[in-house]
């Protein structure tokens, strides 16, 4: 799975025991777009806690989005690199891989 983040958020705090990941990333679609003669994308959000199950959403876009991203930064996300992102998370891409494709198949995520 070839990942491009658009946005990475942590909230680690020990002393409250936070330890909590919350970004989106873009998927490839099936959907052709005739104007730009390219394969759309869309948006997956994902969320979870350390050791946690991961959760996702799909098909948020453009204000909506933006709102999210502006709501975690006031509460205490700090926005990481991909590369930070998977040296917290090493086993990331395999989780997400797995999980997506069963919340896919289970019409969770589009």
């Amino acid at each position: 799975m070839n990942t491009e983040f658009g946005f990475i958020g942590w909230c680690y705090n020990a002393t409250e025991n936070h330890d909590k990941i919350w970004g989106y990333f873009y998927r490839p679609t099936k959907q052709w777009d005739w104007a730009t003669k390219e394969s759309g994308t869309n948006v997956v959000i994902f969320w979870a806690r350390r050791g946690k199950a991961m959760q996702f959403k799909a098909d948020v876009s453009g204000y909506e989005l933006d709102k999210l991203v502006r709501s975690k930064l006031k509460k205490d996300y700090d926005k990481i690199s991909d590369q930070k992102f998977l040296e917290i998370w090493p086993t990331f891409i395999q989780e997400c891989e797995e999980k997506l494709m069963w919340d896919v198949l289970a019409g969770k995520v589009k």
